[in-house]
């Protein structure tokens, strides 16, 4: 049986040798992963789920998180999607790594009362006989179009659809109970000829969870089986819940269940700013984009984090070297664990770029190396329970879990280091692998849209 020392034996020898580290165990979220998108949070998408959904498994629920660390007292002006965003899921049910289903989500604010500083000009309620928020002096609705092939003009679902409000304090948004039954007004459910869509966008706590204090300051972080320190506990988000019909995934082969996931945001190309306005114009340019989590937090380096972030998936080709030859597993190899591979890591290759075979790999002969969220329709969930904890995913001899789909509760920093350190290469990795934190900081709720409600000020 090989012995490994525990993290802090490896910061500790590679502080004495003078090395800098790259943050491994962040390999799991994409707040801030690169240096132009953490100038831009409205655009920075920091999370992306896909699963069958635990209560409704004829459909795929996709959950795209942005703005990374809200202070729930975010006052005066409360957190809130870009007007001037273009977000989008995409979804590539060939394995071509082409977008051949994509949902738009654009957001439009109006002020009700320009003259006063304030969020809410009263208790905020939620008026169902004319399906609005009263006393909300900022609201914010949205459009989402639906599109079967990319630059076509797009089928819209659903237009002048409510966000709920940020949670504001108990004077403004009510206790808990009442915080939460606003926000259930947001819930819209789209009729299509393939069955119901539902969706809602607004702000959620943070479904994230890692120590992202201790990886961060040259892998501070402790012993294993000591419990870590949650730093995204206490933190909320944006986030846009879309729940469809398996069949709206489907491509034209029905035997082929597997589709590749990635969310993105863009912004217009040109931008004018004049004195207390901005304006702007052009075509759309894609800021940010995300499929598997640890790509560009731990696979990508500086000299291409941000063209990581403005290309497709069907152009991953260009950073193949950096997916078989990860720095990340040379480290690891070098710091902790000389079993670790260091090369030719085709393992990554099918975990990350294609999809494992038997379980989420397109059936395409030959898919294109692209980073997509990959999820296999038809293994349907191991568990309703949406807060059942899973720490080795797939990797594990689980079905469910990442890196097929990826589920609210997976534990994806743990399991992340496990794939980078050779659990799919016959590599054995001890179940402690990880950073300490394994769950949320609160419970995820049973139902649509499954996030928890924000945290109060």
């Amino acid at each position: 049986m090989r012995k490994r020392r525990p993290f802090i034996v490896g910061v500790i020898l590679a502080a004495t040798a003078g090395l800098t580290i790259t943050p491994w165990a962040v390999s799991a979220s994409s707040h801030r992963e690169a240096p132009l998108i953490s100038e831009d949070p409205v655009a920075d998408n920091t999370d992306l789920y896909a699963f069958v959904s635990p209560d409704a498994t004829g459909t795929v629920t996709l959950v795209a998180d942005y703005v990374p660390f809200e202070q729930p007292a975010g006052g005066p002006n409360f957190y809130r999607f870009g007007d001037d965003v273009l977000y989008q899921f995409h979804v590539d049910n060939v394995g071509d790594g082409r977008s051949h289903v994509t949902f738009d989500l654009r957001f439009t604010t109006t002020t009700v009362n320009s003259q006063t500083f304030l969020y809410n000009t009263g208790p905020i309620s939620y008026d169902a006989v004319h399906n609005r928020y009263l006393n909300w002096n900022r609201p914010q609705t949205y459009t989402l179009t639906m599109h079967t092939d990319e630059g076509d003009g797009g089928t819209v679902l659903g237009s002048g659809l409510l966000t709920p409000p940020d949670v504001v304090g108990s004077a403004s948004t009510g206790n808990a109970a009442h915080y939460h039954a606003l926000a259930q007004a947001a819930v819209h459910t789209l009729n299509t000829p393939q069955g119901d869509v539902t969706v809602w966008a607004g702000q959620r706590d943070d479904p994230f969870f890692a120590d992202l204090g201790g990886i961060f300051d040259l892998l501070n972080l402790p012993p294993f089986g000591t419990a870590g320190h949650d730093y995204l506990a206490g933190l909320n988000t944006q986030s846009i819940v879309l729940r469809v019909p398996k069949a709206m995934l489907h491509s034209e082969n029905a035997n082929d269940n597997v589709v590749g996931v990635w969310a993105s945001a863009s912004r217009h190309k040109v931008t004018v700013l004049e004195k207390g306005s901005k304006d702007e114009s052009g075509p759309w340019v894609q800021v940010s984009r995300l499929g598997n989590p640890l790509v560009n937090e731990v696979i990508t380096d500086f000299a291409t984090k941000d063209l990581f972030n403005g290309s497709k998936p069907q152009d991953d080709k260009q950073f193949l070297d950096r997916f078989t030859t990860p720095e990340l597993a040379a480290l690891i190899h070098a710091l902790i664990d000389p079993q670790t591979p260091t090369t030719n890591r085709q393992d990554l290759v099918a975990v990350l770029l294609t999809g494992l075979p038997g379980l989420n790999k397109s059936a395409l002969a030959n898919p294109t190396l692209a980073d997509e969220l990959r999820l296999n329709m038809s293994i349907a969930p191991s568990s309703a329970d949406p807060n059942a904890v899973n720490r080795l995913g797939v990797l594990g001899g689980q079905l469910d879990g990442w890196p097929n789909g990826r589920r609210l509760a997976d534990d994806v920093v743990d399991i992340a280091v496990q794939a980078v350190a050779g659990a799919t290469d016959g590599v054995s990795i001890p179940s402690v692998v990880g950073d300490g934190v394994n769950a949320n900081d609160v419970p995820f709720q049973a139902h649509f849209p499954y996030l928890a409600d924000p945290h109060m000020p």
